[in-house]
Parts: structure tokens; C-alpha cells; sequence
């Protein structure tokens, strides 16, 4: 996201409160269903009880997606405000989604989420996904205060006492030879990590890849990698408030903030892409500054 406010955003009027449950925790109704919400995510949590949703925009161009019954892999899940749409798209092709979500705090609002559902094609993972199969770490978070938690980065080295650490796993030793439709990743700046760790799976079924790149010095060596891989790439900048949100709000609480995505397809799909910019210079980003 750019420019993110230095201050938590304003807690929501809360229109959307249907059930007041052990804090930090609201129970809502959202587009997709009914959704266990942190009040004190100050992103995700406090749109879905806001707006009724989160990232609906990314939703509706994901859902172009999967159209098969491919495997779908979500890494990064956080508390399944993308999973829940996207299994029930993947449920009515005849497909399985898997997630990765490595915070165990926020792991635990995700099954929440599946089960409040009724979602049965989901299998959840509380791992990181990386390079090599082992321990990754991230910062402590204090969930009971305001917070971004799906900004949490993971990091390969154990630099502070501080830290958490959790098991990290390889995509390739997790999914085998199953046949992968498509990968979504937000994973803070890890995406070339964990896309290295899946590089079989590239290779064998050339899955379509949606992937967060707002890290602009990181940017760079992620299309390359992509590139040498044979996949072209299109950015995909969408903004975080959507005008059409499920509960009909007009207050734009996140001003000019976008989420920075990138689509990427191999060369030989026959996908056309389309209200999309093709990324055709690795050193350029939409929120560098030449």
C-alpha cells in the first residue's frame, strides 16, 4: 500500500456490528459472508466492519482466475477475507484451495472465518512458505492493540529476541506433483522467496500468479526472476476503497491508498489481459519517484 497514514485510521461507526464477542473480536456481515473481525486490525479488520469487505476489487479480478479444477494456492491469508471468495469460486469449478497464514494469532481468525462458512475445499496451514524448508521469524504483535497485522513481514534470520518464530516450508515439498491453477502471495517482501521455494511447480503447471510487489527495492529482482521463468507481467494497482462496497458507505477512510499487485501469466497463455499495464521495464515501479 502507499503512503500509509501515520496514525490508525478511525475505528468504524460500526453500522455493520451484529455481535459483540471476547475482544478484540466482532462478529460482521460482509459481502462473502459472516466474517470474525479484529477490531483492532486497522486494515482489514476495521473495513470489514466498515464497508462489510476487504480488497473487493483484487476479489473481482482474482475471480477471473479460476476457471479450472487447478489447485489454488493462497500464501499469505491472513484471516481469509480473499480465501472465503476465492474457495467458493474454486468450490463451484470443482477445485481445492490451500493457505498458508503463519501468524498463529491471526491463523486461529482464519479457520474461524472457514468455519463460520461452512468452507470444505480449504486446507489451512499455520507455516511460512520460503526457499528452504525450516524456521523463518517475524516481530511479537500486540493484537489487542491497533495494529496492521497484515503487514507483517517475515525474515529469514533470528536478528532480536523479540522475535517469533515459525515453521517455514517449501511449496514444492508441500503440494507434490498436484496441478496448480493459480498462486496468489502477500507476504510483505517474501514473494521471491516463497516463489523460489515453488519453482517445480512453475515449471510443471504454469500456474497463473497475482502477487504483491510495494516493496520498490525489491521490485527489480522480482520481474527478473519472473521473467527468467518465462512469465510476462501486468501491473495491477487497485485502489483500497471500493465506491460500491457492500454496506453502501461514501466515507473514503483510506484517501489515495492502493494495493500494488502484479498478474503473471506464462508466455504461452492465451489469457488477454485487459485494463491493465504490462510490465516491460524491471526498474521501473508505480511509486518510484524518477
Amino acid at each position: 500500500m502507499n503512503n500509509p497514514p501515520t496514525s490508525p485510521i478511525a475505528p468504524a461507526r460500526e453500522p455493520n456490528l451484529v455481535i459483540n464477542t471476547a475482544p478484540p473480536y466482532a462478529l460482521v456481515r460482509s459481502r462473502h459472508g459472516f466474517m470474525l473481525a479484529n477490531r483492532n486490525d486497522i486494515y482489514i479488520g476495521q473495513a470489514l466492519i466498515r464497508y462489510g469487505e476487504y480488497g473487493e476489487i483484487e476479489t473481482q479480478f482474482l475471480s477471473q482466475m479460476v476457471r479450472d479444477a487447478g489447485v489454488v494456492v493462497e500464501v499469505g491469508a491472513n484471516i481469509g477475507s480473499h480465501t472465503v471468495p476465492l474457495a467458493k469460486l474454486a468450490a463451484a469449478a470443482g477445485a481445492e484451495v490451500i493457505a498458508f497464514e503463519p501468524q498463529p494469532f491471526v491463523f486461529q481468525n482464519l479457520c474461524a472465518n472457514l468455519a463460520l462458512n461452512s468452507i470444505g475445499n480449504v486446507r489451512a496451514w499455520p507455516v511460512a512458505c520460503g526457499l528452504e524448508a525450516g524456521t523463518v521469524w517475524f516481530p511479537s504483535q500486540t493484537y489487542t492493540q491497533p495494529g496492521n497485522f497484515g503487514g507483517v513481514s517475515m525474515q529469514s534470520e533470528a536478528t532480536s529476541p523479540d522475535l517469533m518464530a515459525v515453521p517455514c516450508v517449501r511449496l514444492d515439498d508441500v503440494l507434490g506433483d498436484r496441478d496448480v491453477s493459480l498462486i496468489k502471495l502477500d507476504v510483505e517482501g517474501f514473494e521471491l522467496a516463497a516463489l523460489q521455494g515453488a519453482c517445480q511447480i512453475l515449471k510443471r503447471s504454469r500456474p497463473a500468479l497475482y502477487l504483491e510487489n510495494d516493496r520498490v527495492e525489491k521490485s527489480q529482482a522480482l520481474i527478473e526472476w519472473l521473467w527468467a521463468q518465462e512469465y510476462r507481467l501486468w501491473w495491477h494497482v487497485s485502489p483500497l476503497f471500493n465506491p460500491k462496497n457492500f454496506l453502501g458507505e461514501d466515507e473514503n477512510v483510506y484517501r489515495n491508498l492502493s494495493s500494488f499487485n502484479m498478474l503473471a501469466l506464462p508466455r504461452e497463455s492465451d489469457i488477454v489481459v485487459q485494463g491493465c499495464t504490462e510490465v516491460t521495464d524491471a526498474g521501473h515501479h508505480p511509486l518510484r519517484e524518477d
